[in-house]
């Protein structure tokens, strides 16, 4: 590899519990066929399996393609992502969890190829396979998150608030190497272990992603007790109608305030199930009532953009519940 030419691509790898997984992942980077000059800058965000072992293993044989950060204590995704996005190098990053993998080797040149010859787009995604534990396929499930369409906009994000395509697809222009240290602190605060919408958000304010229909890569759903990834983690939360009622919520404060997007967003709000989760939340604080949900349903209410109609909704929410 020639070591004077300039990083074409920059992957993030996020791994956190995944021994069973990371060596399929890394693999499936491995495996392209491409002449693109790549890193891998990859976060280990303090697990307490073998994944740092096999990081490094994997490190120890390809020391000028992997950059890892093995760290000590647990920052939350979310940091463990920006904080590599800061120091990524690359003209385009693209993204991979570590209990992902690639389908396509070609993946990567694909990708580079059609956004380099469309600089009308500041990214591009792909459709995705679902797969369980053991990597068998699940044909008839798709990421619920996803709104499969040729072009994906703001609006649409705003519309809808899917996604253009599941986070292990995308392919976008290095939109990081022109912001400063305090813009990655602020997008850390917006959720501690989401950053998918909030990067869509960065990107969408910039221009449209294109998507296309070929499945290039796979998208592991595990939702099980004591597991590791995030459904496990977030369906074992108490507090996770709160957690993602308020996710939508500050990325509306941040685009109004930081983006400049109060004009496209109008009198339109982020977060379409905003009010499900509220009234969820509501019948959570009758049924186990504690002042941490109180403070927390006060803030829902001053943080959400509409306190008056979600002052209602809490009676609303107590009237169905009778």
């Amino acid at each position: 590899m020639d070591l004077e030419r300039e990083i074409d691509v920059s992957i993030i790898v996020l791994t956190y519990f995944h021994e069973a997984y990371i060596s399929k992942a890394l693999d499936s980077i491995l495996m392209q066929e491409t002449d693109l000059r790549y890193e891998v800058l990859v976060g280990d965000d303090a697990s307490q399996d073998r994944t740092p072992q096999i990081l490094q293993s994997y490190a120890n044989r390809h020391p000028e393609q992997i950059f890892l950060t093995l760290r000590e204590k647990n920052v939350g995704a979310s940091r463990n992502a920006f904080d590599l996005c800061s120091h990524a190098r690359g003209k385009y990053i693209a993204a991979l969890e570590g209990d992902d993998f690639w389908l396509d080797p070609c993946k990567l040149q694909k990708q580079w190829d059609f956004l380099e010859e469309h600089p009308e787009y500041i990214g591009c995604c792909s459709k995705c396979l679902v797969v369980d534990r053991d990597n068998r396929p699940d044909y008839t499930k798709s990421p619920h998150f996803v709104w499969n369409k040729k072009e994906f906009h703001l609006e649409d994000l705003i519309e809808r608030w899917d996604l253009p395509g599941q986070a292990g697809t995308w392919m976008y222009r290095n939109i990081y190497l022109s912001m400063r240290p305090g813009e990655f602190e602020t997008m850390c605060r917006m959720h501690p272990n989401v950053a998918d919408k909030t990067i869509a958000l960065l990107l969408l304010s910039k221009g449209p992603i294109y998507c296309s229909n070929e499945v290039l890569s796979c998208y592991r759903k595990v939702d099980q007790t004591g597991e590791r990834n995030w459904f496990s983690i977030h369906h074992a939360n108490p507090y996770r109608n709160y957690d993602m009622f308020m996710y939508p919520c500050r990325l509306e404060s941040w685009a109004r305030r930081d983006l400049n997007l109060g004009k496209r967003l109008g009198r339109q709000h982020l977060g379409k199930r905003g009010e499900y989760r509220f009234c969820r939340f509501v019948e959570e604080l009758v049924r186990e009532p504690s002042l941490k949900r109180l403070r927390y349903l006060a803030d829902m209410v001053a943080y959400s953009h509409q306190p008056v109609k979600y002052s209602w909704t809490i009676l609303k929410a107590l009237i169905e519940m009778e």
